[in-house]
């Protein structure tokens, strides 16, 4: 028994040793885990420090870019607005003369229209010479055919016109309006 007693205690010793190995190996591992962590921790830090300060590099230009964009958008916008406002007033005035031009046109076209349809009478033309000329001719044809007339009447009186007075006419009476009783009562 003594035999199996010494190979049971070899086979616990060395069973501990395995034991032991394994926790050694686990130990080891988790060591090299621990430096590796540590090691890639600091890596990882100073990655992502480097990272930190190329955006913040990336960034500030960026921002001068976009700065100086958007200034020369600006410009450009209000450039834009300038032309419009202008644009938007010349509109307006061709609209207006435009109108102004239609109706003008329009009322010339009608006159012409109206021109071409009426036929005005043609006043003849006289001098003032030759019709005071003409009126002084007359004017003595008559004072001499008065003349005439009334040389003859004073002359010879007719026994007619002596005799019987010319007889005078009287003017119609008005008629009297009468009121009817239904009217007046009312």
């Amino acid at each position: 028994m003594a035999d199996m007693k010494n190979t049971i205690d070899k086979t616990e010793e060395l069973a501990r040793k395995i034991w032991l190995a394994g926790l050694g190996a686990y130990g080891h591992g988790l060591n090299n885990m621990q430096d590796g962590y540590d090691k890639m921790n600091d890596k990882t830090r100073r990655f992502f420090d480097d990272l930190v300060d190329q955006g913040t590099k990336i960034e500030a230009n960026a921002k001068s870019t976009l700065d100086k964009t958007g200034d020369k958008l600006k410009e450009q916008g209000q450039k834009l607005k300038d032309k419009g406002e202008k644009l938007k007033t010349q509109g307006k005035n061709l609209r207006e003369e435009g109108i102004n031009l239609n109706i003008t046109a329009r009322v010339e076209e009608i006159r012409e229209k109206v021109a071409s349809k009426l036929t005005m009478p043609s006043m003849p033309s006289f001098s003032n010479d030759e019709k005071l000329a003409e009126l002084n001719t007359k004017m003595e044809e008559l004072i001499d055919v008065v003349a005439k007339l009334s040389a003859t009447a004073v002359v010879a009186p007719t026994a007619e016109t002596e005799e019987k007075p010319a007889p005078v006419k009287k003017a119609p009476a008005a008629r009297k309006t009468t009121v009817k009783k239904t009217e007046a009562a009312a």
